[in-house]
C-alpha cells in the first residue's frame, strides 16, 4: 500500500527540484559543460551499478531496503538530499516519487531498492556489515574505489550546476525566484 509523502523537508525539496527543473532544464540540458558532465556522472553510476550486480550487492541490498528496514535505507536519510541532487536525477531522467512504497524506510525506497540513479554519499558509499561479511576485502576496495570515482563525478556535476545557477541571478542582485 502506498502512502503519501508527509509534509516534511524533503517534499519541499523535490518541489524546489521540480521547479528549478521547469524552469531551466531544457537549458540545463542544453549547456555543454553540464551535459557532458551529466554524462560522466551517469557512466559513472553505471559502473558502480555493474559492479555491484556483478558482486551481488546490488541484490542484496534491494532485498535489504525493500523488506526493510533496510539498513543504509532507513526512514529520514533522505533529508540528506538537497534541491540539486534531486535536480540532477530529474535532468538524467529520474523523477523522484511522490508517494512512499515501503513504509518504514527512505522515501526514494521502492520495492526493488532505490528509485534515484543520483543518490546522497551515505547511500552509495555505505557497506553494512553484513555486505562486509560476504565480500572479500579485494573486492570492498575495488568497489568502494568505483563509489569514489561515482562520488566524484556526482560532485563536479553538483558544483557546475550550482555555478550555472548563480549565473542565472537576476542583475539587481536578487535571487533567480526558482532557485
Amino acid at each position: 500500500m502506498q502512502q503519501s509523502i508527509p509534509q516534511t523537508r524533503i517534499f519541499d525539496t523535490i518541489s524546489k527540484a521540480r521547479l528549478i527543473f521547469e524552469k531551466h532544464g531544457n537549458r540545463l540540458l542544453t549547456d555543454h559543460d553540464i551535459s557532458r558532465l551529466l554524462k560522466k556522472y551517469r557512466d559513472a553510476i553505471g559502473r558502480t551499478a555493474e559492479l555491484m550486480r556483478q558482486m551481488g550487492v546490488h541484490r542484496q541490498c534491494s532485498r535489504c531496503a525493500s523488506e526493510g528496514p533496510g539498513g543504509c535505507c532507513f526512514p529520514g536519510i533522505e533529508e540528506g538530499y538537497d534541491h540539486i541532487l534531486l535536480l540532477i536525477n530529474l535532468l538524467m531522467g529520474c523523477s523522484p516519487p511522490d508517494v512512499q512504497e515501503v513504509a518504514g524506510s527512505c522515501t526514494f525506497v521502492g520495492p526493488h531498492g532505490c528509485k534515484l540513479l543520483a543518490r546522497y554519499y551515505y547511500c552509495v558509499h555505505f557497506l553494512c556489515p553484513g555486505l562486509h561479511d560476504v565480500l572479500e576485502p579485494l573486492s570492498v576496495k575495488i568497489l568502494l574505489r568505483t563509489v569514489g570515482e561515482e562520488l566524484q563525478a556526482g560532485w563536479e556535476t553538483e558544483r557546475a550546476i550550482h555555478a550555472w545557477l548563480k549565473r542565472q541571478e537576476r542583475p539587481d542582485g536578487g535571487d533567480c525566484p526558482a532557485w
